[in-house]
């Protein structure tokens, strides 16, 4: 039925969405009434209209009767709208603390875990991924993420908060990253200096995939850049020392065969 789907997906179960529909078509009803149309017993129908009060879709009549019906339809967006408020909070909750879960689970665990983001948000949330860690960081940089940061104004004022954040908190950054002028204005400046950032230089053409690689922790985020963006976080502490093992030999290495004054 239409109207059943209606209420459902604005919130209501199965037995509260078969309530309203009834008070819906018929006005007031006490629970008598209301079992006898939903074929709910008696008990569950003061249970349910009590809940749809609180839900803010029905109300009591002030007879002798306790009769209930329902309040203006328009009630249920709003309900909606708080189901997708709580969702859109318990959501960024779950982010926000489930790395506690995950070290309980890799400490009794070897299998490794792993999340595919897209587009920008993607990117973001391995950069605030990083932020909640609070583990210093391996990075091998790309040269195609210059455009992605530095084209677009919000973008660029999130990295800026970003690099702010992660100095705050004490995190270091040890990265490998082939030599352009963008970056060695950085260096020269005292950018890095004050972003705890320690480059470690390589050739122009050295790295030419568009894939940068963070390992902070215990997890390793791979970034896409180009016309569309993909960023896969592998949580697994095995598989983060591994990454961050060759990425301290490419820096030992470059560090003894090519120039790092820039």
């Amino acid at each position: 039925m239409e109207e059943i789907e209606i209420l459902k997906k604005a919130g209501l179960n199965e037995a509260q969405a078969s309530v309203y529909n009834v008070l819906l078509k018929n006005g007031a009803m006490t629970p008598v009434e209301i079992a006898s149309e939903t074929g709910q017993s008696r008990e569950n129908c003061y249970a349910v209209a009590k809940k749809l009060i609180e839900l803010g879709v029905i109300e009591q009549t002030d007879d002798k009767k306790s009769k209930y019906q329902v309040l203006n339809p328009s009630a249920l967006e709003t309900l909606a709208e708080k189901r997708r408020k709580v969702v859109a909070k318990n959501e960024k909750f779950v982010k926000e603390n489930i790395s506690s879960l995950l070290d309980i689970f890799y400490a009794n665990n070897e299998m490794p875990g792993a999340r595919t983001l897209e587009g920008p948000d993607g990117i973001k949330e391995v950069y605030l991924d990083i932020l909640r860690v609070k583990k210093d960081v391996y990075f091998l940089r790309t040269e195609a993420d210059a455009e992605f940061w530095h084209n677009n104004a919000e973008l660029r004022e999130f990295l800026e908060n970003y690099r702010e954040k992660r100095a705050i908190l004490g995190i270091h950054t040890y990265a490998l990253t082939p030599v352009n002028n963008h970056a060695v204005r950085h260096t020269r400046s005292g950018g890095d200096n004050s972003w705890n950032f320690e480059r470690t230089w390589m050739p122009k053409d050295a790295y030419t995939a568009k894939a940068e690689v963070q390992v902070y922790g215990d997890k390793v985020a791979i970034c896409t850049y180009g016309e569309t963006q993909v960023s896969t976080i592998i949580t697994s502490p095995a598989i983060a020392e591994a990454m961050r093992q060759i990425l301290k030999i490419m820096m030992d290495f470059y560090k003894k065969t090519f120039p790092q004054k820039q």
